[in-house]
């Protein structure tokens, strides 16, 4: 789409701040025709920054519109107290009450993670809430046939390398030193229905998927991972993030039929809800690996 930025004259009052708040610079030549620095213009991304910082609501760029894609910013400053407490009190969530999720708070949690940032507009994150603890102990048993399968690949050396290859070195470490050992512990019980190390019989779920030809969408998916998770806690939720679903999902044609997942989407990540069953009496310490200053 070419790019329309138009700035009414008569509201604009030459703050000069979209010039400055621009990646590409947009100013104004001879008056009404608007140019960026460099000739970038074209470079635009109708990432709505300019709109966003207008103090006079002077800027149009493309189809973004005032009244349909902004709301203003009228609520106090965020305190630094609150959210530092915010963070240090969230712990991952595995063990929930037998208590429903209702559909309001879950909107809630969607709602927040529409403000993740995305890297490029448009926003190709979507996600798939599942709501009830009877729907995901249906899908139990296909999830678990996956990582049976993936067991008995990483006893054959042919089977082995294909598994490498396919999951990359990071992830395959991964496989190797955490989730085979966990699963041969535990795959009996999984198969038996007595332990549940995957959902962790929880009430509710959400995926996260994208198209895979988008443009950086695993780390778009991270970021909205987080704020979900952030505001879960914030509502009284226990959450956490669960690498074993998506590949699980990813590899089922009869599970991505049952979630609704497009064709073409990959699935990156997943969050398990509801509500916690435990209360945690204190935080945990934690240290980066390191901390450079330059």
């Amino acid at each position: 789409m070419k790019t329309r930025i138009t700035i009414d004259q008569g509201l604009c009052n030459r703050c000069n701040t979209c010039l400055d708040i621009c990646p590409n610079g947009i100013y104004l030549s001879d008056g009404e025709h608007v140019i960026t620095r460099h000739n970038m213009i074209d470079l635009c991304i109708s990432c709505g920054q300019c709109m966003a910082v207008c103090p006079n609501m002077a800027i149009r760029v493309n189809e973004l519109d005032y009244q349909k894609d902004f709301f203003e910013l009228n609520g106090h400053e965020v305190d630094s107290e609150a959210f530092q407490y915010l963070i240090q009190s969230r712990r991952s969530v595995r063990n929930f009450r037998d208590k429903p999720v209702p559909d309001d708070l879950l909107k809630q949690v969607a709602e927040a993670i529409s403000y993740a940032p995305p890297s490029f507009p448009p926003i190709t994150t979507e996600i798939t809430i599942v709501n009830g603890k009877d729907k995901l102990s249906m899908v139990l048993p296909e999830m678990t046939k996956l990582y049976q399968n993936l067991l008995r690949a990483m006893k054959n050396p042919i089977a082995r390398r294909i598994v490498r290859r396919q999951a990359g070195i990071e992830k395959f470490k991964v496989i190797k030193e955490h989730i085979v050992p966990i699963f041969k512990r535990s795959i009996d019980d999984l198969i038996a229905g007595s332990r549940d190390i995957i959902i962790h019989n929880a009430p509710a779920m959400i995926l996260f998927h994208a198209n895979q030809d988008a443009g950086n969408y695993r780390t778009d998916l991270h970021i909205a991972l987080t704020f979900g998770l952030l505001k879960a806690h914030s509502i009284g939720l226990g959450a956490t993030a669960i690498d074993l679903i998506p590949p699980a999902v990813q590899k089922s044609p009869s599970l991505r039929e049952l979630f609704r997942i497009p064709p073409g989407n990959n699935i990156e990540a997943s969050m398990i809800i509801g509500y916690p069953k435990y209360r945690y009496r204190r935080g945990i310490k934690r240290e980066l690996a390191s901390v450079t200053w330059i």
